[in-house]
């Protein structure tokens, strides 16, 4: 197990590109239940639901260490009401779809949103969380977060170019501060948001700078001298969406040095690596994460391992509740999907919520692309490959793939390659120059939204196995074909 999830926790680095569940017990703990403090309540009313007809619900989402987070969906009645309970735990940011994209919520609060579908511009709140809701709506018609993504030059000047935009930033946070009067909670989540979205294109600067020029830094310690003040600024009393993200970068620059494309040492266990990173910072909150995002590494990749083998040891590490929480929701989903891999499947392989909301014919027709795969070559193990020629992740995988296919050639198994954008000719043209056999699709725009949804891909590269009668047994980043554990997955299957 060491071997896999080190490994997994460097594929996980190369990151692909981007596109309500109650808790029930700590999966690493017999202690009793977590208490999970006030519950909070989301609610409010869409006017004009006449403009968008197929909107028929609303989904409320809050980011955690799964792929999709943690997601809560309300019908939307005749009325254009809906409603939400839910437990934040701790003042944390969420997404509201089709209404906003970033709103924050505290155990507790109350927050009563109006929407117009024929006025975007113009949102109402009221409710406990309604000011800073407002603010943080005002503030990012004027704050984008947007840095300067040259990531050809050297460090000195991006840090530079990087250091300027963000002090232009905090200059405009002043002066709509001075304009509005601004609330505690919103003062304290601008600036964390404005620091975070800087410390962010920091530590994404050395991986593209490598990407790039195949060069790395001489002047190391000169560069991350912003660790300290990232470290300074991680608090536990707000959880912002990036937060995942970037703690995971720090989490595998802690365990792999500056190297952006460093050599893998399996040789380390996970009982040392999370002794190593329970005491990487002061900030205790920060050290516990870090052993939590190390520990999502293998939830990601649908596996408890890591979590049941040094249970007593990271049941005393993580004590932070949120933390406890986010990290037992995981394990959950993935020992209830274990459980029962056909349940999901045919769940997944059913209606989605596109077809629900009524947008029927076309929906169906990309439906039974995955469908009738699986109807057709029943008997068969089916490794599904979903892909696009402007994915540089994707594309680093292909000979991989080659060598995958080939190495299964005399067996009960097929190859699938759905590919979700770019032109004809260049779908034609990397499936020629790696010479990638197997069933090729070139999916339309609503098929490839319908696959994505259908299969919680928010990333790709992003894989699918099948076994031979046709259930849904593995899906996620981590079934590259590059990573030995994927060919052990599939001759498994064919036993």
């Amino acid at each position: 197990m060491r071997i896999i999830l080190t490994l997994l926790s460097f594929f996980f680095l190369l990151s692909g590109c981007n596109q309500e569940k109650p808790i029930q017990h700590p999966p690493f703990s017999d202690q009793e239940v977590l208490d999970r403090g006030d519950v909070a309540i989301v609610y409010g009313k869409i006017n004009n639901l006449q403009v968008y007809p197929h909107v028929n619900e609303v989904t409320l989402t809050l980011p955690d260490f799964s792929k999709t987070g943690e997601i809560h969906v309300s019908p939307i009645d005749t009325l254009g009401e809906f409603r939400f309970e839910i437990y934040p735990i701790v003042t944390r940011e969420f997404t509201l779809t089709p209404i906003e994209d970033r709103l924050l919520i505290a155990p507790g609060d109350t927050l009563y949103i109006e929407h117009d579908f024929a006025d975007f511009t113009n949102t109402q709140f009221s409710g406990s969380a309604a000011i800073e809701n407002k603010q943080i709506t005002q503030f990012r018609n004027i704050y984008l977060g947007r840095y300067n993504y040259d990531f050809k030059l050297s460090y000195i000047e991006f840090k530079s170019i990087a250091e300027k935009q963000v002090k232009e930033y905090f200059e405009k946070l002043t002066a709509f501060q001075k304009e509005n009067s601004t609330s505690e909670r919103f003062n304290k989540w601008a600036d964390m948001q404005i620091s975070l979205d800087y410390y962010g294109v920091l530590f994404e600067y050395p991986f593209q700078y490598f990407l790039r020029t195949n060069e790395d830094f001489t002047t190391k310690d000169e560069y991350y001298n912003f660790l300290p003040e990232f470290e300074n600024t991680i608090d536990d009393s707000m959880i912002l969406n990036i937060y995942f993200r970037l703690i995971e970068r720090y989490t595998m620059l802690k365990k792999f040095g500056y190297n952006p494309m460093p050599k893998v040492d399996v040789s380390l266990t996970d009982r040392v690596l999370i002794d190593s990173l329970s005491s990487i910072s002061e900030n205790s909150f920060l050290s516990q994460f870090a052993v939590a995002s190390h520990l999502s590494i293998g939830t990601k990749a649908n596996v408890t391992e890591i979590i049941d083998e040094n249970e007593e040891q990271v049941s005393k590490i993580i004590t932070n509740p949120f933390l406890r929480s986010a990290l037992q929701n995981e394990y959950n989903r993935i020992k209830k999907y274990k459980s029962n891999p056909k349940k999901y499947s045919d769940a997944v392989m059913g209606k989605n919520a596109f077809e629900s909301q009524g947008e029927g014919v076309s929906l169906k027709n990309s439906f039974n692309v995955v469908k009738r795969i699986v109807d057709e070559n029943s008997g068969n193990v089916i490794y599904v490959d979903i892909w696009a020629p402007w994915c540089p992740p994707c594309i680093v995988e292909m000979p991989d793939s080659k060598t995958l296919s080939n190495y299964f050639s005399n067996k009960d198994v097929t190859f699938v390659y759905l590919n979700i954008g770019g032109t004809d000719k260049q779908w034609k043209e990397i499936i020629n120059k790696y010479e990638l056999s197997g069933i090729h699709y070139y999916l339309t725009n609503k098929e490839w939204i319908d696959v994505m949804n259908r299969f919680n891909a928010k990333n790709i590269p992003y894989y699918l196995l099948f076994d031979k009668e046709g259930i849904m047994v593995d899906f996620g980043n981590h079934l590259r074909p590059s990573i030995p554990e994927t060919r052990s997955a599939i001759e498994k299957l064919l036993e």
